[in-house]
């Protein structure tokens, strides 16, 4: 069922739209005078905004606001402001901060469309009226506002983005776009092709596997490329497990069957790390070493407990195992998800009318007289 939105709803809608588009070129303008570059950026961020917009709707839709690639769609609206930026003449270091904001603007509608499609659409299958979550959403988008900056900055001074301790596979694609299409001309090339390649090697398989029932996606594999290896691999042992569980659980019942609580418990763990991180990023500005939190040590430090390294290796990789035991747990004896009835069993009795029902209750009278 199509969600009806009304006309008052959508001019307010479009007015919000406008207000938002008016605001950025008002800033724009007041920063890089009214010129050529300023108009042309201006008409492009609008454009990839709203063709972006769409797209990560729709993506949320199809696989979820959490697995949906919004860094692919944010990357093709840098690769565009790059080229109207490349062909304005635009490419001095100086430009780099004005691009940055309006990438910042796309970005946020973007991922904004991205997760607001999926909880609308949530409300509307759950018989939520979706303006009741309006205020929700209102106030999770202002709440988001202040306090993500809060946390890039926690993070970025404890621990550095982009360094081995906080991996940013994203922000160094693109630097390496920017850097290398307006600052120093040397886009690597090379390695763009053979990603071109590799993507379109994927995507046909993906169409070859449809054909005969099985599902090769093609966004896992590049997920997989691009991500650092000790996060690929945890991925690719938690849906191992999962997967496991569930063909246990099918022998078992004699169908398949899926459940949720291992994906719920991957949040759960995931939600937690980061809090931790948060807490301990948030410690570490005010003074606290996090390597005192270590009781052991294997490299001879003062005040720790001294403990071989194959100890602490196995001791690590019982947690890991602990770990996966739950999410197979979860998916083993877990609740199925309900299923729909086949639309061929379902038997649809004819709606009776008034006269109908009528004639009915009057046959059965006369039947009953009779008798």
């Amino acid at each position: 069922e199509m969600l009806e939105i009304g006309r008052r709803n959508k001019i307010l809608q479009s007015a919000a739209i406008a207000v938002g588009a008016a605001i950025l070129a008002l800033w724009l303008f007041v920063e890089d005078g009214l010129n050529g570059f300023s108009l042309a950026m201006i008409i492009t961020v609008l454009c990839m905004a709203l063709l972006m917009t769409v797209l990560g709707a729709v993506l949320s839709l199809q696989i979820g606001s959490s697995a949906s690639p919004v860094s692919g769609t944010v990357f093709i609206t840098t690769l565009v402001l790059c080229l109207v930026a490349l062909a304005c003449g635009r490419t001095s270091i100086d430009d780099v901060p004005t691009m940055t904001v309006l990438l910042v603007a796309a970005c946020v509608s973007v991922c904004s469309a991205n997760d607001t499609s999926q909880d609308y659409k949530t409300l509307q299958l759950c018989g939520v009226a979706p303006r009741e979550g309006f205020l929700a959403q209102a106030v999770g988008l202002l709440t988001g506002a202040i306090i993500v900056p809060f946390s890039l900055y926690i993070a970025n001074e404890a621990y550095g983005i982009g360094t081995d301790r906080l991996v940013a596979p994203q922000g160094q694609m693109f630097s390496v776009l920017i850097d290398g299409l307006l600052l120093s001309n040397a886009v690597p090339w090379g390695p763009v092709g053979v990603g071109c390649a590799i993507g379109s090697a994927a995507v046909g398989v993906d169409i070859m596997a449809s054909r005969f029932g099985m599902q090769l996606p093609a966004m896992a594999m590049t997920v997989g490329l691009y991500l650092p290896a000790e996060m690929g691999i945890g991925v690719l042992a938690g849906s191992f497990f999962r997967y496991a569980g569930e063909k246990v659980r099918e022998r078992k019942v004699g169908r398949p069957e899926r459940t949720h609580e291992s994906i719920l418990t991957a949040a759960g763990l995931i939600t937690g790390s980061a809090f931790m991180d948060l807490v301990l990023g948030i410690a570490t500005l005010f003074g606290f070493n996090i390597s005192s939190l270590s009781i052991f040590t294997s490299e001879g430090e003062e005040g720790k407990i001294p403990l071989p390294e194959a100890i602490q290796t196995l001791t690590s990789l019982m947690g890991i195992a602990f770990l996966l035991s739950l999410l197979y747990g979860n998916a083993r004896m877990g609740v199925a998800e309900a299923e729909s009835t086949p639309a061929e069993k379902v038997v649809e009795e004819p709606v009776k009318s008034n006269v109908d029902k009528a004639n009915s209750a009057e046959g059965r009278t006369s039947l009953e007289t009779a008798v």
